[in-house]
């Protein structure tokens, strides 16, 4: 483990899928590694040079975040508390209960990172000259204060809101993380930049107007705000949005088995009540890039000038396609089912998805013309 811990901070992503890879199961025989952490890996590898800064600094917030010894107990019982005590837990046991605090709770995650100084320390102290290169303006990240967000439109390459402490207008990647939210709902989270790209270092989290409108009005108070709002009348939605709706990708703001309830495709065998159920996630998002590169979706939704007014329009699909295609499992297996005459349809794709699926596409398509 401390070898790939090395690997990681030295932003050696192949060395340590590869020692990942040496060991891929513990002691007693079950998966060693966390699967978002062998994702990372896998996604990074994928990329390689074509990865954008942005992805390098989120894999360092997620370095960041990852365990360390003498450290989570704590903080993990302040999550805890914030979002409703004990009852809250969830797990097999109370071993897998924390562990599912660390993996899934926004709160934690936010706690470590930022007010535990997390996020200060693995930079000052962890990571290798070489992996803050490749992160860019990541060092701009620490001391952000967290910032309330009303939901204005969505379009297929960035998020449009509100600020509601400021009432400026702020655009964001679109990594997923409006799409569960309605228009005019509000969401609490951290805005970074990344050279020329704003977007938030984690997932962003929906939340009641009310608690949004206290955490604009006192940033430093935000835990207090998410406590009154998880023991609230309603506070039983946002408990379980802050303790489980989060799997914190790389690449995408909602968790795949979210992202996947998002769509239903076509073939009733994988609806995505039978993700997860009957291991055919991959298949699921297989045949949601093949029904975009058939033009069967809506990539860019409704006219953009719409968007922010008409509570009815469609919402562009294409940040759910970039997701799919991202994950590791998909771009070999669409590929196996793609012929030359298909090239042109995959630029096309390439066009409409952000990125860095985009580069996928174009790596599917010079493949593809260079077999014609």
């Amino acid at each position: 483990m401390l070898a790939v811990d090395a690997a990681e901070a030295a932003g050696d992503p192949a060395k340590a899928l590869a020692l990942v890879e040496e060991m891929p199961h513990g002691p007693d025989g079950r998966p060693w590694w966390r699967p978002q952490r062998v994702r990372r890996l896998r996604q990074l590898v994928a990329l390689g040079d074509a990865a954008p800064a942005w992805v390098w600094a989120r894999w360092v917030i997620a370095q960041a975040a990852q365990p360390r010894p003498g450290r989570d107990t704590d903080a993990a019982d302040v999550a805890v508390e914030i979002r409703g005590g004990r009852s809250t837990l969830w797990g097999m046991d109370p071993a897998d209960a924390l562990a599912k605090v660390i993996d899934h709770d926004w709160v934690f995650r936010q706690l470590i990172l930022h007010e535990r100084r997390g996020l200060h320390h693995f930079l000052r102290r962890v990571a290798a000259p070489r992996l803050l290169g490749l992160a860019g303006d990541v060092h701009s990240w620490v001391g952000v204060p967290m910032g309330a967000y009303e939901l204005v439109s969505e379009r297929a390459d960035r998020i449009v809101w509100r600020d509601l402490g400021t009432g400026a207008t702020v655009e964001t990647l679109n990594l997923g993380g409006a799409s569960l939210m309605a228009l005019g709902e509000a969401a609490v989270g951290r805005v970074v930049h990344a050279g020329e790209v704003a977007l938030f270092e984690s997932a962003p989290l929906c939340v009641p107007l009310d608690v949004a409108h206290d955490v604009a009005a006192c940033p430093a108070d935000w835990m207090d705000a998410l406590s009154r709002g998880c023991r609230d009348e309603a506070g039983s939605v946002l408990m379980d949005l802050v303790a489980k709706a989060y799997d914190f990708d790389l690449l995408f703001d909602l968790s795949p088995r979210l992202r996947r309830h998002l769509l239903e495709p076509v073939d009733p065998d994988l609806r995505s009540d039978n993700v997860g159920t009957g291991g055919n996630g991959v298949d699921y998002d297989v045949a949601l890039v093949l029904a975009a590169l058939g033009g069967e979706l809506p990539l860019m939704g409704d006219d953009a000038d719409h968007a922010g007014t008409d509570a009815d329009a469609a919402r562009p699909l294409a940040p759910l396609v970039s997701a799919a295609l991202l994950e590791p499992e998909t771009r070999g297996a669409v590929e196996r089912l793609l012929l030359a005459s298909d090239a042109s349809a995959v630029s096309r794709l390439a066009d409409a998805l952000v990125p860095p699926a985009d580069v996928f596409c174009r790596q599917i398509r010079d493949r593809l013309s260079g077999a014609a």
